[in-house]
């Protein structure tokens, strides 16, 4: 779907009165997108059939997704590929800190 319009995909405003519910129907069918032209506005709103607005929004949040998870991997993908031998153990019952503090200090285990 384009951004653009053709000139048979916009109706001015002011012919929503006129215009019947099966012609306006027939119209959003017909076409993709619909403009709305407002005469101060120029080219103000859009219509579109639900299934189209649906994909629309599925798409959109798909794609939110997908860059979630490509910045998740920048941040976190080196830990992805970090071997098992190089994980560092987490013993029960020893806070984070005191593991920190004891790698920092050359010790290389603890014990809870």
């Amino acid at each position: 779907m384009s951004p653009t319009f053709a000139k048979d995909e916009m109706i001015q405003a002011k012919e929503f009165r006129i215009l019947s519910q099966k012609a306006l129907q027939h119209e959003i069918k017909a076409h993709e997108k619909i403009g709305i032209l407002f005469p101060n506005e120029g080219l103000d709103a859009v219509m579109l059939s639900y299934e189209k607005y649906v994909a629309l929004v599925n798409r959109i949040t798909e794609l939110e997704e997908i860059i979630e998870d490509i910045e998740i991997e920048k941040t976190l993908g080196g830990r992805i590929d970090t071997p098992l031998e190089s994980w560092i153990e987490h013993p029960e019952g020893v806070s984070t800190l005191e593991m920190y503090r004891s790698i920092q200090g050359g010790k290389e285990r603890l014990e809870p």
